[in-house]
């Protein structure tokens, strides 16, 4: 009785395990298409986002804001951004400073779902940018560019306008987000289109997407590439850089002040795959300030921790001084300094 007991807990254990290896395929494709179906829509998402914001300013976005003193200000992403994002973000920007300024660190280190593919791991640079997993049409969007829809003459539905990346993400701040199509998706990191799918996603200028497998011809991903109007070589020159990336996660530090204080404060801790911490960010935000859009007030950044910063040293020189008790601020000194004992040294 016993031994037919367990011939009988046997072929269940086996029936279990085989509708496991056969659904399991099944899960997979299903998650897959959600995924790739998302990213259809947060293709669909920025495309309205730029034709609202051509018909609002009469041309599409700059493809980055460039300085005559080649000082790198902002990018397209960003200037689409009030089209895009039910959020205060925008507002939050100074957009007199560059993306690399202190002024902005709170928003371009905020990774947001719809410039990234659903399923991808990398969502933050090592320094705390949050990333965008889709790149632009050089001829169209470049240094100070301004193009319109005129200069397109294949038409808007036969000109591309951006497509989702395989690999060297960018920070969707950064102000040289285009990349050439080349002539073959899913061919390395440089490339367009998603391996994982056997093709990609390429927006047009009329708002449509369209699914391109990784076996189209060249031929017509070079007519997609020489459609009107084309750059000089110099308008799309970009910096020799790639951005460290990986699956970088920010958490959230509660720091105290007094409750008659002028200010708020919080950090943002930057961890890497092992858990291990690679920067410290303290944020002020204003009390009783006017609220923005469906925020508050923005929040400041106040202070950048590594391995070497003397905490305590540097927070007495900041508002924080004036705006705790002692006895609150030796505690944010101390939740600070225990957290500085795990980074990782420079």
């Amino acid at each position: 009785m016993s031994g037919q007991r367990w011939i009988t807990i046997g072929l269940l254990l086996g029936l279990a395990l085989l509708g496991f290896a056969l659904l399991s395929p099944a899960v997979f494709r299903s998650r897959e298409a959600a995924r790739q179906t998302q990213s259809k829509d947060n293709l669909k998402q920025i495309g309205l986002a730029v034709l609202n914001y051509h018909e609002t300013e009469g041309s599409l976005p700059p493809g980055g804001i460039i300085r005559e003193d080649d000082t790198a200000m902002q990018g397209w992403m960003t200037m689409i951004l009030p089209y895009v994002d039910d959020t205060p973000y925008f507002s939050w920007l100074d957009l007199n400073e560059s993306w690399q300024s202190p002024r902005n660190t709170f928003v371009f280190g905020t990774a947001l779902p719809v410039f990234l593919i659903p399923g991808v791991n990398a969502r933050l640079t090592a320094s705390g940018f949050g990333l965008t997993c889709y790149q632009g049409n050089p001829n169209l969007l470049y240094r100070n560019s301004g193009v319109t829809f005129s200069q397109m003459k294949n038409g808007t539905a036969h000109t591309w306008l951006a497509g989702e990346v395989t690999g060297n993400f960018q920070p969707w701040a950064y102000p040289f987000n285009w990349r050439p199509l080349g002539t073959k998706l899913c061919a390395g990191p440089a490339s367009y289109g998603y391996p994982e799918w056997n093709g990609g996603h390429l927006l047009f200028a009329d708002g449509s997407v369209s699914f391109f497998s990784q076996e189209t011809s060249p031929e017509i991903l070079k007519r997609f590439a020489a459609a009107p109007p084309i750059a000089t070589a110099e308008q799309i020159a970009t910096p020799d850089q790639v951005f460290q990336t990986g699956p970088f996660q920010l958490e959230s530090i509660k720091l105290e002040s007094d409750t008659e204080s002028k200010h708020n404060y919080f950090g943002r801790a930057l961890k890497n795959s092992e858990a291990k911490l690679l920067l410290i960010q303290v944020f002020y935000v204003e009390k009783g300030a006017s609220t923005q859009k469906t925020g508050g007030p923005s929040p400041q950044l106040l202070l950048s921790v590594d391995s070497s910063t003397d905490i305590a040293q540097a927070l007495k020189e900041t508002s924080m001084a004036e705006d705790a008790t002692s006895e609150q601020l030796a505690a944010n000194v101390k939740t600070l300094q225990t957290l500085q004992q795990k980074m990782v040294p420079n």
